[in-house]
């Protein structure tokens, strides 16, 4: 009944990931996350699937998945192991940018997608780093312009499948002004780069989003696909890679919910009230409870496909970019709020790590640290609808503050360590 009442703005994506795949990757979603690391064998089950292609054209040996199939595709992996989904999403979110990319560009970038699609390549995407507060079109890695290419050093974290990608996708910013910033694709083999294993979180805890440490790496020119100006978002190719991940990240997460409203069902019907003679799901209490959170996840669903599809469909990416931020923020205030009700609604037994509401509830935490941050995000649709210019980089300046400051840092502000987990992997 779950799935009936959700399923109608999606397409049919079984052929993609049979059944049998889902409820293997399910299976396996408590180990990883006690664990602590993926499943070796769910990631085995993707490749087996060719899933690493999928997003990639027909023309160069991929499945021509676009983006409603992709969020489609999280959306039931994330229902399956919403960790193992968020891991993998990194991937899918590369590797579309590398597809908007060529579209745009029609450069030389489609011999990188055909490996990734004819060796079933897994891509780590190593975007967030510590201190940068969730901006996208920034780095602090400084490139340094060598023979041939870039040389850099520095920390991503966290980066999901950092040790079990073959590749990896990472942004740096040049040190030279006017400083760009360069999207990359590298060998996780290349010399100087190390991954840390230091992922110990609350919940995703199977996505293994471990530390990436560039020591001297040096970035062969030819292997930089896109390179833009500094904190510039006037990009098409910059929007359509902000859509790519707010939709697929909650596609993921809508998966979470799906998950819950599938765990907290049966619990409800199974929990009886003796005093009462029935079930909690024969309440109208509970029921009434669960009414709104369920409507306000429908229409969630509702509006991610739709965007999905607007962008399938041709729309300029800049015109979207604000709509699938909204979903996206939308995503950060419905989904945690619907699995606690669901917990509420189950009572205790929900809170028993026996049970995998317990593990659904910890996991939806994590929407609230992926970039652009919720307060990234507020500030630029506040902006938008003020029609104040607005950028996905936080601004706190204004001449009032700045006056009223003398232009100084506020009293007690210092260095701190780099404790910064915006822009969860």
């Amino acid at each position: 009944m779950t799935d009936d009442l959700l399923d109608g703005c999606w397409p049919d994506v079984r052929a993609d990931l049979p059944a049998a795949a889902l409820t293997e990757i399910a299976g396996l979603a408590g180990a990883a996350d006690r664990d602590g690391k993926p499943s070796t064998r769910a990631l085995a089950l993707l490749r087996e699937l060719n899933w690493p292609g999928l997003p990639v054209p027909e023309k160069f040996l991929g499945g021509g998945a676009d983006l409603l199939r992709c969020c489609a595709l999280q959306r039931e992996l994330g229902t399956a192991d919403p960790a193992l989904a968020v891991a993998v999403n990194m991937h899918l979110f590369s590797v579309g940018l590398m597809v908007e990319h060529w579209r745009r560009r029609t450069d030389t970038s489609w011999l990188l997608m055909e490996a990734i699609a004819t060796q079933n390549r897994l891509l780590a995407s190593a975007f967030a780093e510590p201190n940068l507060g969730g901006s996208t079109s920034r780095s602090t890695l400084r490139a340094d312009r060598v023979d041939k290419g870039w040389r850099v050093s520095g920390r991503k974290r966290p980066c999901s499948l950092a040790a079990e990608a073959d590749l990896v996708c990472l942004q740096v910013q040049t040190a030279t002004e006017p400083s760009e910033v360069l999207v990359a694709l590298l060998p996780t083999t290349a010399p100087g780069l190390t991954v840390v294993e230091d992922w110990d979180a609350l919940g995703m805890r199977g996505s293994a989003s471990h530390t990436l440490v560039l020591t001297d790496c040096f970035i062969p020119k030819e292997l930089v696909f896109y390179q833009a100006p500094a904190g510039s978002e006037d990009d098409d190719v910059f929007a359509a890679g902000v859509i790519w991940f707010a939709l697929t990240a909650t596609a993921c997460y809508l998966g979470l919910a799906r998950a819950a409203l599938r765990e907290a069902g049966g619990l409800l019907h199974r929990l009886r009230i003796a005093h009462l003679g029935q079930s909690r799901a024969e309440l109208p209490s509970y029921q009434a409870a669960l009414g709104d959170p369920v409507a306000e996840l429908l229409t969630l669903e509702a509006a991610c496909a739709d965007v999905a599809r607007r962008m399938d469909a041709g729309a300029a990416p800049e015109r979207l970019v604000a709509a699938a931020l909204a979903v996206k923020q939308q995503a950060v205030r419905v989904v945690p709020a619907l699995v606690g009700t669901l917990a509420e609604a189950c009572g205790g037994t929900s809170y028993a790590r026996s049970l995998p509401l317990e593990r659904l509830w910890r996991d939806a935490q994590a929407i609230r640290f992926h970039p652009p941050t919720p307060a990234a995000t507020r500030q630029y649709l506040a902006r938008r609808a003020l029609g104040i210019p607005a950028g996905l980089d936080l601004d706190e300046s204004a001449p009032g503050l700045a006056a009223r400051t003398g232009g100084t840092r506020p009293a007690g502000a210092g260095t701190t360590r780099e404790v910064d987990t915006d822009g969860a992997g």
